[in-house]
């Protein structure tokens, strides 16, 4: 029997690749999960509560639709080719905030002129994030101002050579680039993140000042501006990468999530247990996470520890405040 969590709401959402962002949703309640997942199948096997991400096709929608009463109309939309997906996914915590927050639909935001910049960053290669194309289409016809930042590694690690980001604002807007990047070097001299570069920083993205009101609230009651302290484990490709990042990132991982854990909440030799379970780990690493960042990642209303999709951990990068530290080996 699976185990239930407190509560079971899901998310059925259309995601147009040609506007790159969600354009259809719909959210239920599931009492029976065990129903859920045999309608997704063995994809669900190593999913006990069911908190991945599922790309449904047809007969899975229609079968979601008649056993939990969801009314999902996608009529007028065209469905076999590659520009239109359906993907089923519980909620992020961060859905609870009273606007609407910018990660997943970037492309249209700067496009409207409601989003004033947007930053990528991954490891390369490969040297294209996900949707970029859609994205250049708009750096092509004048719509979109677009800067690449290449930082590489001295030697590569684990087949990775460096780190890309890559900034877009509206034309005439281009001047948040270099302040985006004099806030963050700004932060590094000063003693770390605090509650006015988070705010300069929502400025800058083109959040209005109730909106980064209602951030800042959340940051000093849901785990400060220093951030949450975290910790997992890496192996020796893992470590070289993080040596090789400087300290200032997690390295990509082969399996689908990345379990993390609130460091201060356990004891050394829990965290031990917990992480150098693994036989290829051979180190365990600790970083800060601002609270409310974290929250578009996993639930933090669930007991950690967390797992974090491994699509995910560049999101994470870009969050972590200060410097990696390695705290405890094999």
């Amino acid at each position: 029997m699976r185990k239930i969590p407190a509560e079971n709401v899901f998310i059925l959402s259309v995601f147009d690749r040609e506007q790159w962002c969600p354009v259809l949703q719909a959210r239920f309640v599931v009492q029976d999960l065990n129903a859920l997942a045999c309608i997704l199948g063995e994809d669900a096997d190593d999913d006990p509560e069911l908190r991945d991400h599922y790309v449904l096709e047809d007969a899975d929608l229609q079968a979601i639709g008649d056993r939990f009463g969801v009314d999902f109309n996608t009529s007028g939309m065209e469905f076999g080719g590659d520009e239109l997906e359906i993907s089923l996914f519980r909620p992020h915590s961060i859905s609870k905030a009273p606007y609407l927050i910018h990660t997943g639909y970037e492309l249209p935001l700067l496009l409207d002129g409601r989003k004033k910049l947007a930053r990528m960053s991954d490891a390369y290669p490969p040297d294209q994030f996900e949707g970029e194309d859609r994205f250049d289409r708009w750096v092509a016809t004048g719509v979109l101002h677009k800067e690449v930042v290449v930082e590489p590694f001295d030697e590569p690690v684990s087949g990775y050579l460096g780190h890309r980001t890559v900034y877009y604002t509206p034309m005439g807007e281009q001047w948040r680039i270099p302040a985006m990047k004099m806030l963050s070097e700004a932060a590094g001299r000063s003693g770390g993140w605090n509650e006015y570069f988070e705010r300069l920083e929502g400025m800058l993205f083109g959040y209005s000042d109730q909106e980064n009101d209602w951030w800042i609230d959340v940051g000093l009651t849901g785990g400060g501006f220093g951030g949450i302290p975290l910790c997992c484990a890496v192996d020796s490709n893992g470590l070289e990468w993080i040596e090789a990042a400087g300290f200032r990132a997690l390295p990509p991982i082969d399996q689908p999530h990345l379990l993390i854990a609130h460091s201060k909440a356990h004891a050394g030799h829990e965290l031990r247990t917990l992480f150098f379970e693994s036989g290829e780990a051979v180190a365990i690493v600790r970083f800060n996470v601002l609270g409310r960042h974290l929250m578009e990642l996993t639930d933090l209303a669930r007991e950690g520890p967390w797992e974090i999709s491994s699509e995910q951990i560049p999101l994470l990068n870009q969050n972590i405040r200060g410097l990696i530290a390695v705290v405890a080996r094999r």
